[in-house]
């Protein structure tokens, strides 16, 4: 196994990961970014933004490639690989890769939140052939054909906006009374012809098929009324959940899993900083993961320098 020393090892490549390693490596640190899957998080699947300063509308993956090129030409080092321990001491910390030890002096997770499952009988059974959570990434499987969205939020409109075009029928299952995205978004999905119907109070109580999806069943979460919906697939849009397995235990973290900070993003143990949507935080935008992403990379730069006196710290120098 590969040994590595690093003095700021970033944990994902969403906009929090890669605008900590710009901001890093512009302070003159050696930054690597281990990132899983793809760099971009959730923007990759986003078919518009139009609230990113700079740009009036940019494409998710256009904005994604476009900080990953910035990224790199400021000298940060970017690893596709899955973590699969990290211990956390004092002054340097280990970050287990599948062929990689890195040995990091700070560290700033990144690593986002992951989509929130339905719960649903069968659900383990289609996930990733019939159940889909981006619509970009998979609508295209469904041309023609009839689908339901499962959510209510700003994501869950966007996923019916974007899907409207491919598919045949669009059916909404939403557990509150009422949808919470914004206007501008209702208005343009309810001039939709394809969809075709909207079951607010309704949440998922069973996915049903042989080889292939064929129904889901929907239960009224007041009066407990079942109702079956034929359908071919299933796109999920219902909140994340924080990416944070490999932390119980050894941070400090919320009720609903983030990672707790104080403002420099700091977490309990020192040299360990956490930034964008895995942090406890009310706002979580793009703008926001990059503000977050900064802050945590200007202060693991300060934490290096008063560093730089401490036995270990030298000894790994030499």
């Amino acid at each position: 196994m590969k040994k590595v020393d690093v003095e700021v090892l970033i944990i994902g490549g969403g906009p929090a990961g890669m605008t900590a390693g710009m901001y890093a490596a512009r302070a003159g640190k050696k930054v690597v970014i281990v990132e899983e899957r793809v760099c971009g998080g959730q923007i990759t699947s986003t078919e518009t933004v139009e609230n990113m300063p700079g740009f009036l509308s940019i494409g998710g993956a256009d904005l994604a490639m476009a900080m990953m090129e910035q990224t790199e030409k400021s000298g940060v080092e970017i690893v596709y690989d899955q973590i699969a321990n990290i211990e956390f001491e004092k002054c340097v910390h280990t970050v287990t890769t599948s062929d990689t030890e890195f040995a990091a002096k700070t560290v700033i997770i990144c690593a986002g939140a992951g989509p929130r499952k339905l719960g649903a009988i069968g659900e383990k059974k289609f996930d990733g052939r019939n159940i889909h959570y981006c619509a970009l990434c998979d609508g295209a499987f469904y041309k023609d054909r009839d689908i339901v969205v499962v959510g209510g939020g700003n994501s869950a409109v966007e996923e019916v906006l974007y899907l409207s075009p491919i598919v045949k029928s669009i059916t909404i299952v939403n557990v509150t009374e009422d949808f919470a995205a914004h206007a501008v978004s209702l208005n343009a999905m309810a001039k939709l012809p394809n969809v075709i119907g909207v079951h607010h109070l309704h949440s998922v109580k069973e996915i049903s098929g042989e080889k292939n999806l064929e129904s889901i069943t929907i239960k009224h979460t007041g009066t407990g009324v079942e109702t079956v919906i034929p359908c071919d697939g299933v796109f999920v849009a219902i909140g994340r959940a924080p990416s944070t397995a490999l932390f119980k235990g050894k941070l400090d973290l919320s009720r609903a899993g983030y990672v707790k900070t104080n403002p420099k993003m700091e977490t309990n143990i020192e040299g360990v900083y956490a930034a964008g949507d895995i942090r406890e935080k009310h706002v979580r935008q793009i703008v926001t993961a990059c503000a977050d992403g900064a802050v945590a990379a200007t202060f693991a730069a300060m934490h290096l320098k008063q560093c730089k006196l401490c036995p270990k710290f030298i000894q790994t120098q030499s």
